[in-house]
């Protein structure tokens, strides 16, 4: 009995261990204008520029902030933090400016709202009228 039970447990380990080691799609190259009629989930590679909102809202480690592009723009959630590491937002002061931009790319370079950037991330659809892109990587195009 011993024996099956172990069999049965290394076959459940290497299910979860294949089902997280699962490769994500290849992203979809998109621009601005068109991640609000895809799907919700869909990965995309989208080319634009970071910018801080009037108004700054972060929860549980994401801050989301504007991303545009070719004229198009829409809300962007990232990863942030006081000591950022890559493809993480740093946390501006309380009192920010424009100029107060500042996060890492996926290579550890600093960049700010100056920098076009290619982002690699997933379009998220929480209701019918509202998308925005969830960041996983930020690089130089």
């Amino acid at each position: 009995m011993k024996p099956i039970l172990i069999l049965l447990s290394l076959l459940g380990l290497t299910a979860v261990f294949l089902t997280a080691c699962e490769a994500e799609p290849d992203p979809i190259p998109a621009a601005v204008a068109e991640l609000c009629t895809m799907e919700s989930n869909t990965w995309v590679l989208v080319e634009g520029q970071f910018s801080l909102p009037s108004f700054l809202t972060c929860q549980e480690g994401k801050c989301r902030l504007n991303f545009g592009g070719g004229g198009s723009g829409i809300l962007a959630d990232m990863r942030a933090s006081d000591n950022p590491r890559a493809n993480m937002l740093k946390l501006p002061p309380e009192q920010y400016s424009a100029d107060d931009l500042s996060y890492v790319l996926d290579d550890d370079t600093l960049a700010d709202r100056n920098t076009v950037v290619t982002v690699m991330g997933r379009v998220k659809r929480p209701s019918e009228t509202s998308c925005y892109l969830d960041v996983s990587s930020v690089n130089l195009p």
